[in-house]
C-alpha cells in the first residue's frame, strides 16, 4: 500500500510538471495574438506581367513591413484570372477587411468589372469606402474611378507614389514614401 501511495504522488508531481510546461508564456505570445486580431485583412488586387510583379510584391511586402502586423495581405491576386478572386461584398462589410487595387492604365476596365461583379460598389456605382487604390507610376485621375462608378467616400482612397522609373522601385522606396504612411493610416481608420 506504500507503494501505491508513492507511485501515486510521482504520477501527480508528473503530471503539474507536464501542466506547466504546456503554459504559454506571458511574452510575446499574448501580445501577437491581439495585434492579429486587430488586424486589417487586405485583398490586393492587381494586373501584372513578370516585371510589373516584382514591383507589386516589393509593394505588398513594403506595406506589411511597415504596418508591423497591423496590415496582413491575406489574398495576393493578380486579376488576369479573374474567376480566382475569392472575396465578395460580405467579405468586405466585415468590421476589418479591405480591398486595395495596384492600377494600371490597362487594367481599368477589368477593375471595372471586377468591382461590379463582386459588388464592391453599391447599385448606383458608388465604390464601398473601403476600396481603396494605388498607382506607382504617373497619376490616373483622369481615368478613376472609371465610367460607371463613382468615389464612394470624400476621405482620400487613391494614393499616386508618383515613381518616375516604376520598373526598379524596391522595397525601400515604398517603406520611405510619404504616400505609403498616408495610405496606411487610411486603411488603419476604416470601419
Amino acid at each position: 500500500m506504500m507503494k501505491m501511495k508513492k507511485d501515486m504522488g510521482n504520477a501527480e508531481s508528473s503530471k503539474k510538471k507536464q501542466q506547466i510546461k504546456t503554459r504559454p508564456q506571458l511574452t510575446g505570445e499574448i501580445k501577437h495574438g491581439k495585434m492579429a486580431l486587430d488586424a486589417k485583412n487586405i485583398l490586393l488586387l492587381h494586373k501584372s506581367n513578370a516585371v510589373q510583379l516584382k514591383v507589386v510584391r516589393n509593394f505588398r511586402d513594403a506595406l506589411i513591413s511597415k504596418t508591423e502586423g497591423t496590415v496582413e495581405v491575406t489574398d495576393f491576386i493578380n486579376i488576369v484570372d479573374e474567376s480566382k478572386i475569392p472575396k465578395s461584398q460580405s467579405w468586405l462589410e466585415e468590421l476589418h477587411n479591405v480591398v486595395l487595387l495596384c492600377l494600371t492604365s490597362e487594367a481599368i476596365d477589368q477593375f471595372r468589372r471586377i468591382i461590379l461583379d463582386k459588388g464592391f460598389a453599391d447599385q448606383n456605382g458608388f465604390l464601398h469606402p473601403k476600396v481603396f487604390s494605388v498607382t506607382f507610376g504617373e497619376k490616373l485621375a483622369s481615368e478613376w474611378p472609371p465610367k460607371g462608378l463613382r468615389k464612394g467616400s470624400s476621405d482620400l482612397r487613391d494614393f499616386c507614389f508618383g515613381f518616375t522609373d516604376v520598373q526598379n522601385v524596391g522595397q525601400r522606396d515604398f517603406e520611405n514614401s510619404l504616400r505609403m504612411s498616408s495610405l496606411i493610416a487610411a486603411i488603419k481608420l476604416t470601419r
